[in-house]
């Protein structure tokens, strides 16, 4: 009627980001409760662009028996690395992708893209499943494996082989096949003479020793 002021209120696009996707998943429950306790949400549903290969909860169970409840209980920095490593900080389409491609992750490692004779596409040792489910701060990838960050690492052995004054310790390790032990789990303490130390035996010791 003349005189009659109306309103009309419309409602913005539903949201869609890479946490949204997750959320929505029924194969994703797992991944969601781990961006959840690490608090990524955010980061997942912020301004992007970026990349998430996304673990199904088939993925997860495939991992030791109790790890994703441990990290959630115990260790959620090492969870947090371990989902960093998953993504991307940009938008990766799969027709970006190439074989032996290596891609960043946010962690700072690096992931590699295999594509086999059959076009079937590969990060690490992950397949991906179902590609290029866009979002509006990037898109996801599903893939049927959790991608774990290699770690660095510092065995007594290590030590030894980065020490350029300990070359000859080195050496005689290699010889009698102690590399193994001195690299593998356990708690060892090493006393561990240097080259110079080794120049003090007798001259020709160490090469009839070897030999």
């Amino acid at each position: 009627a003349a005189g009659m002021v109306g309103t009309i209120v419309v409602n913005g696009a539903p949201s869609n980001s890479i946490y949204d996707i997750v959320s929505n998943s029924a194969d994703h429950t797992t991944l969601k409760a781990a961006i959840d306790a690490c608090s990524l949400d955010g980061t997942l549903s912020g301004p992007g662009s970026f990349t998430l290969f996304a673990p199904t909860n088939a993925a997860f169970d495939l991992l030791p028996s109790g790890t994703v409840a441990d990290l959630l209980a115990n260790d959620i920095p090492g969870l947090t690395d371990i989902l960093k490593h998953h993504v991307v900080g940009a938008s990766v389409m799969s027709t970006m992708l190439s074989n032996n491609q290596i891609v960043t992750t946010l962690l700072g490692t690096d992931v590699t893209v295999t594509i086999n004779s059959m076009g079937d596409v590969y990060i690490d040792n992950a397949l991906v499943t179902f590609a290029d489910i866009v979002a509006d701060n990037g898109v996801v990838h599903v893939i049927d494996a959790v991608l774990l960050p290699t770690t660095p690492s510092n065995s007594i052995y290590d030590i030894v082989s980065n020490s350029a004054d300990h070359t000859t310790l080195e050496v005689a390790i290699d010889a009698c096949s102690l590399d193994g032990s001195f690299s593998r789990p356990g708690s060892f303490t090493l006393f561990a003479p240097t080259n110079a130390a080794f120049d003090l035996l007798p001259s020709g010791t160490v090469a009839a020793l070897l030999n």
